[in-house]
């Protein structure tokens, strides 16, 4: 055998021993049918044909949510012809509602009321509940109102998942939260009862069997404790907006959940002015329109840091403190502001009024291809 044989030879036996360990490699490796592979966001699960993958626990929200401001005025504002409510801002936040129940169908919505600031200034809490049910408490923080005001309804789920996520997405971000016992409060439900409900005591009977007035948990987010952090709200409303860009799994349920969030204050809020505004002419401070006009203008021609750099220098304009002596039901306008910021999305006034010593500003930030509110 001459020497090309021999090299012939044991290139033929290496070529064996190789296709030997490497065809066995790959048939184990069928055996399971499971790889690996992660992406910047999370780790999911990889597979061959006849086993199911595990799904991403986020995907980016192709179409998200509008995001509205609802000023929610008192518990007055239930009833449609209410003199101190404000019978346009109803129809409004009605026909939004309706939109929202019938045609977008959310699967949870997230609500920043001007009644829950938590007791630091960097703590978010989150609202849950602890009955069988699930069922939202009603929190009736108003006094001094006819008896009748106390015993209207709004029934809606909590959900401890969608809870726990906002939380982790927070302590992200730099905020202090924790998930805390607690029902909602006349912020959150005297403008769903008008958007999602048919009935009240004043009109249409309340329903015997309690059936549910929106068919998606309701998880309220609180404001921290410091009005005058504006900075800390606007950056709220930033990561409150991760939950309309991006969808998030649900092993319990097997389906991707889609939110959206609705911020509820009033455009202009001084209590202290009632009074005086109902023995004045035409019965309306004269700081009311002229503030609105000035944040709808904000609002609707700001955007990015312009828009940050505007909501914080209203801080140093004296119109700001007449509207508002005290500034929480400014800052569900500010988270709606910081939302925008993140998305780049446009907001627009759908609504605008005066009413003594109030403003009944109602905004949307984003659009939608079906939205004809």
């Amino acid at each position: 055998m001459n020497i090309w044989s021999i090299i012939s030879l044991s290139i033929a036996i290496a070529a064996s021993y190789y296709y030997y360990f490497h065809s066995t490699k790959l048939l184990n490796a069928d055996s399971t049918n499971i790889s690996k592979v992660s992406d910047s966001n999370n780790t999911k699960m990889s597979t061959t044909a006849g086993v199911s993958s595990v799904p991403k626990t986020i995907i980016k929200n192709a179409h998200p949510f509008p995001t509205y401001f609802f000023s929610h005025g008192g518990p007055t504002f239930m009833y449609e012809d209410d003199s101190f409510g404000d019978k346009g801002a109803w129809n409004k936040i009605k026909k939004i509602g309706t939109q929202i129940k019938q045609k977008w169908k959310p699967d949870f919505i997230l609500v920043v009321s001007a009644h829950w600031q938590s007791s630091r200034p960097n703590l978010i809490e989150i609202n849950r509940v602890k009955n069988k049910t699930l069922e939202n408490p009603l929190i009736y923080d108003f006094y001094g109102f006819p008896n009748h005001m106390y015993k209207e309804e709004f029934h809606s789920t909590n959900d401890e998942f969608i809870a726990e996520a906002v939380k982790q997405e927070l302590q992200a971000n730099g905020f202090e939260s924790k998930v805390v016992e607690r029902g909602i409060d006349h912020g959150v439900w005297v403008p769903f009862k008008v958007a999602f409900s048919d009935y009240n005591t004043q009109t249409r009977p309340q329903p015997e069997v309690k059936g549910l007035d929106v068919p998606c948990p309701v998880i309220q987010i609180s404001l921290t404790s410091n009005d005058n952090d504006f900075d800390a709200h606007y950056k709220l409303g930033k990561v409150l907006n991760y939950f309309r860009e991006n969808s998030i799994w649900d092993k319990r349920q097997n389906k991707y959940l889609s939110g959206m969030v609705i911020c509820s204050g009033m455009s202009v809020h001084n209590l202290r002015d009632l009074g005086v505004a109902f023995r004045m002419p035409g019965g309306v401070m004269p700081y009311v329109k002229p503030f609105n006009q000035k944040l709808t203008q904000l609002l609707e021609q700001e955007k990015g840091d312009d828009l940050k750099k505007g909501l914080f220098n209203l801080q140093l304009d004296p119109l700001l403190r007449k509207a508002h002596p005290t500034l929480e039901h400014f800052l569900p306008v500010v988270v709606a502001g910081g939302i925008a910021d993140k998305s780049g999305d446009k907001i627009k006034e759908l609504y605008n009024a005066e009413l003594a010593s109030l403003g009944w500003g109602i905004y949307q930030v984003g659009d939608s291809p079906s939205v004809k509110i």
